[in-house]
């Protein structure tokens, strides 16, 4: 989706395969969405009409599943409506130029970059390198801005872009009064609605060694048996291979999974580097190992497991207990306790403990910030961490503005679910929207819809009030690779499905494939390495302007020796490669 409006009148791009384009008289209805299939014709003839004559949340939701952009273009007053659905699964970006009354509007980011004058956000660049997300309603370019989800934004004709509506995200902050046995219940029964909603004709599962994508394949088997389809993805040479579990639970319900293995030494991989990277609001390495079958016809539905973290807190036993605190005591320290963590922290990186191996040397100042709870949540579990940053040598002139994007009103008095359900709010808005921008633009790319059904809106909504104690309850299972005997979490989860599944997969832990060094290893990290040395080379660094150059260098001195524990440097890299790509395609034009 790509328009203009200015002077010289309106200017449409081409629509693109999965979208719907729809001219009522002087009015333009343009939407990237995915369908409901389970509407007729007729009803899908309804939805557009109402939302041709004013954009909102209830008719969008009816006529999209897994989220939608829309834009409703006015010709004969000259006005432009945009809508984003409220979990942010479709995004949608604007510029506008009061000077000369020029709006851009478009689903990529770069489509618009690359028509205006325009630079990147020294800002924005930092956020995505130092904390890996871009986060919801900006970019990573200084004037182009995405529409934040939840919003109805609209425009007219020598105006500014203003705020129409805005919705919240439905999470809510008090437990239900229900029992075990119905809080499992009503977890797959929501489970179940999300998947019986967006199912259409041809259902493909991403299929990896996780509880989450093992549920999306029984909910679908349960719902439309002949219409689906598992795909699992390995690189090849791992040593953690995640698709024998995904295998193993296919051939349960009775499929034959196919299993895709990605050649990291395969030119094909990066022979369209750019371009790709042109296409993707989030530049993320999976695209490059996950790429969905590329398709020319037919309604194809790719589902993935990503999760929200409301059914299954990710806590332990150290955040619970400053989470308790906090109910108890607010967000307020001692000046002594503040102090000892100073003082502390000042000792890590003398020692240069940050870089130890050994986990629990390298975290141990986290564990003292428990007594500051309001340091523990911004370095803890948001990853915004001075030692981090002195240690690895990141610039460090944006980290105050960055923890102020994070910073909490937490009280005294909030249940210990409130405290993380508002966390899970503020993620929301920075992990999950950069993980959604990633799989949807993957599949937009191959003409796919890509639907991520965990980010359904009732299901999240139920989620947020499981009880604290019965969300965090484990059960006895098995690591991730091997069978030992463990403690593990998404309780719930599991006992919501586990008569679908088999025993020894419903049990365990997440078997995470650890493949980015393996990528850095072969073509990919080498056309990495081509193109930061490309931009150290010239005269219009973003490297040496943005202050980029040692880490960039470091990367190059890597070469091919990438191992296990380097996989914060590999993504840093891959984001690097490519702001370096965009910095030089859109912003100087060359």
């Amino acid at each position: 989706m790509y328009l203009e409006v200015g002077r010289e009148g309106i200017r449409l791009g081409e629509k693109s395969g999965n979208e719907v384009f729809h001219r009522m008289e002087s009015r333009i209805l343009w939407a990237n969405g995915c369908i409901n299939s389970n509407l007729s014709p007729e009803e899908c003839a309804v939805a557009i009409s109402a939302l041709s004559d004013k954009l909102s949340f209830k008719q969008a939701d009816r006529l999209f599943v897994g989220g939608y952009f829309v834009l409703l273009v006015d010709e004969q007053r000259k006005e432009i409506h945009m809508l984003r659905d409220t979990m942010g699964q479709r995004s949608g970006y604007y510029h506008y130029d009061a000077s000369v009354g020029r709006l851009v509007i478009g689903t990529n980011m770069h489509d618009i970059a690359r028509n205006i004058t325009t630079d990147l956000s020294k800002f924005h660049t930092d956020f995505l390198l130092y904390q890996q997300y871009v986060v919801d309603g900006c970019t990573i370019y200084e004037n182009i801005k995405e529409v934040p989800s939840g919003h109805i934004l609209s425009w007219s004709a020598g105006g500014e872009v203003k705020c129409e509506e805005k919705k919240a995200l439905p999470i809510e902050y008090v437990e239900n009064d229900l029992s075990e046995v119905d809080n499992i219940r009503l977890l797959r029964e929501h489970i179940l609605r999300v998947h019986t909603n967006y199912a259409g004709a041809d259902n493909v599962v991403y299929l990896s060694g996780g509880i989450d994508s093992c549920v999306m394949l029984a909910s679908l088997h349960n719902i439309c048996p002949d219409r689906v389809r598992a795909v699992s993805y390995r690189v090849a040479n791992t040593r953690s291979d995640e698709t024998v579990y995904a295998a193993e639970v296919a051939r349960h319900l009775g499929y034959v999974p196919e299993i895709i293995t990605v050649d990291p030494m395969d030119k094909n991989i990066v022979a369209d580097y750019e371009a790709d990277l042109m296409k993707a609001n989030n530049p993320y390495e999976g695209n490059w190992i996950f790429r969905p079958r590329p398709v020319t016809r037919g309604d194809v539905r790719y589902f993935a497991g990503q999760d929200t973290r409301l059914h299954t807190p990710s806590v332990n036993k150290v955040d619970m207990k400053v989470f308790d605190r906090i109910s108890r005591r607010g967000l307020k320290s001692s000046w002594l306790e503040r102090g000892v963590v100073n003082v502390y922290e000042r000792i890590s990186l003398a020692l240069g403990m940050y870089n130890s191996a050994d986990r629990r040397i390298k975290y141990s100042h986290l564990l003292l910030n428990a007594m500051v709870p309001e340091w523990f949540l911004m370095k803890r579990k948001f990853m915004a961490d001075p030692v981090k940053y002195k240690t690895w040598g990141y610039d460090e002139t944006n980290f105050p503005a960055i923890c102020d994007w994070y910073t909490l009103d937490l009280k005294k008095g909030m249940s210990p679910r409130e405290i993380f359900n508002r966390i899970v709010e503020r993620k929301w808005h920075e992990q999950y929207v950069n993980d959604m921008r990633y799989m949807v633009d993957m599949g937009i790319r191959e003409q796919v819809q890509v639907l991520l059904p965990f980010y359904g809106c009732e299901l999240n909504r139920f989620a947020s009030t499981i009880p604290w104690e019965l969300a965090n309850r484990t059960m006895s299972g098995l690591s991730g690779f091997g069978n030992k005997k463990i403690q593990v979490n998404k309780y719930v989860l599991r006992k919501a499905f586990e008569r679908e599944l088999p025993w020894s997969v419903m049990v365990r832990a997440k078997a995470v494939s650890l493949s980015q060094h393996l990528m850095m290893n072969g073509v990919f990290g080498k056309k990495i390495i081509q193109v930061l040395q490309e931009d150290l080379g010239s005269k219009e660094s973003l490297c040496r302007r943005f202050g980029y150059a040692g880490k960039a260098q470091e990367i190059i001195a890597r070469d091919e020796k990438w191992v296990e524990k380097d996989a914060y440097l590999a993504k840093f890299a891959n984001y690097l490669s490519a702001l370096c790509v965009y910095y030089r395609c859109n912003v100087l034009g060359k």
